[in-house]
């Protein structure tokens, strides 16, 4: 008998609860069985760097309105990012 087997959306927290219905109770119950105890922070997307920068790269017919609609930012955002990161980086 897993002892994880038994916890239900019942028994979590909020925040868990969240999770578990987004990726289900047999994923949750995974990551309580492996990594319980573990703190995480779940960034916004507009702080992974790297995958901006593929992103901008990879779309640059777009216009700096709908990158920043893509990628959930401002076109300030957008227009920082090209001049201060992407130059950096070709």
């Amino acid at each position: 008998m897993d002892i994880f087997d038994e916890v239900t959306t019942e028994d979590l927290t909020p925040d868990l609860q969240i999770l578990a219905n987004q990726c289900g109770m047999d994923t949750l119950r995974t990551l309580l069985r492996n990594y319980g105890g573990l703190s995480i922070y779940i960034p916004r997307i507009s702080r992974l760097d790297n995958f901006i920068s593929k992103y901008l790269n990879g779309n640059r017919s777009k216009s700096m309105k709908q990158l920043a609609v893509d990628l959930g930012v401002s076109e300030q955002f957008v227009r920082g990012f090209k001049r201060h990161r992407l130059k950096s980086n070709p």
